[in-house]
């Protein structure tokens, strides 16, 4: 018997060569989930280099350019508007601005914030960049109502402290406490002092005819005003303390009822008043105790 070993041989490798698999012991195909993992994980790595690579751009390009959007002329670029005591130059040196300056290096936001820390004295700052070289500052400042010490201290209409010397002479003195008196530049009153600010507001309509001169709030249940013509009441309103909810519509009645029992004729002759209820007035006539 013949025995054919190649013939075998060449069979068996056929049948491995038939199955069209290679046999290496390693897996070449990853899982699905490990793929979408790998590709968020070079995207994100992608989008970052580029988010990175567009901001050095526009950095190089806006902040610090030499060319472009830069100031050349001080006064003819920059429009400031302001109120009685703040100057342009003073403006100008607080926030920065001068000339040969990249207008989008300023932090305006962070600049804006500083001056109003700075300068109580100032209710509102808007400021914008006009392209390519150009800005528009408007400052809004506070007018102030009364004066709320010694040192050029007043108070506007929302209650807040500042520093004004020129034309507060004739403005009506709200007297408080020792404390009060030590009140600082850009504190804000409360209680029975924000109370006096509001009267003060109310009295200023061009229909009221009293003008006071000074307003205690000392007591805690009502403001002793004295008038311009050294007459003295005593005067509250229902929810006088009370600064969330609006009372200004009963305070500006009992204010009214007021003016018009001192200006009658009964009343003029009258030195001391009572004004702490409701629409109840009280005139004490000469002589009476």
């Amino acid at each position: 018997m013949k025995w054919n070993f190649f013939k075998k041989g060449k069979a068996r490798t056929s049948r491995f060569a038939m199955s069209n698999r290679r046999v290496t012991g390693v897996v070449t195909d990853l899982p699905r989930g490990v793929k979408v993992l790998l590709f968020l994980v070079v995207f994100t790595v992608g989008l970052g280099g580029f988010g990175w690579g567009s901001w050095q751009l526009f950095e190089t390009y806006y902040f610090r350019s030499q060319k472009l959007f830069v100031l050349r002329d001080l006064r003819s670029n920059v429009t400031i508007t302001t109120g009685k005591t703040l100057t342009p130059d003073l403006v100008c040196e607080v926030l920065g601005i001068r000339e040969g300056i990249n207008l989008f290096s300023l932090k305006i936001e962070q600049k804006r914030k500083e001056l109003l820390e700075q300068a109580p004295n100032i209710r509102d700052i808007t400021i914008v960049r006009r392209m390519p070289d150009k800005m528009n500052i408007s400052i809004i400042e506070r007018e102030p109502i009364a004066r709320v010490g010694s040192n050029g201290r007043v108070v506007d209409e929302e209650g807040v402290v500042f520093i004004r010397y020129a034309g507060t002479g004739g403005l009506p003195m709200i007297k408080g406490d020792d404390e009060f008196a030590q009140i600082k530049p850009g504190d804000r009153v409360r209680g029975n002092e924000m109370a006096a600010v509001r009267l003060v507001t109310n009295s200023l309509r061009p229909e009221c005819r009293l003008r006071m001169l000074v307003l205690d709030t000392t007591k805690e249940d009502y403001l002793l005003l004295t008038m311009s013509d050294h007459r003295q009441a005593k005067f509250a309103w229902e929810g006088m303390q009370d600064e969330e909810k609006n009372t200004e519509t009963k305070m500006q009645k009992q204010f009214d009822q007021l003016a018009k029992s001192m200006e009658s004729e009964i009343g003029r002759p009258c030195q001391q008043w009572d004004a702490t209820h409701p629409g109840r007035i009280f005139g004490t006539p000469p002589g009476v105790q």
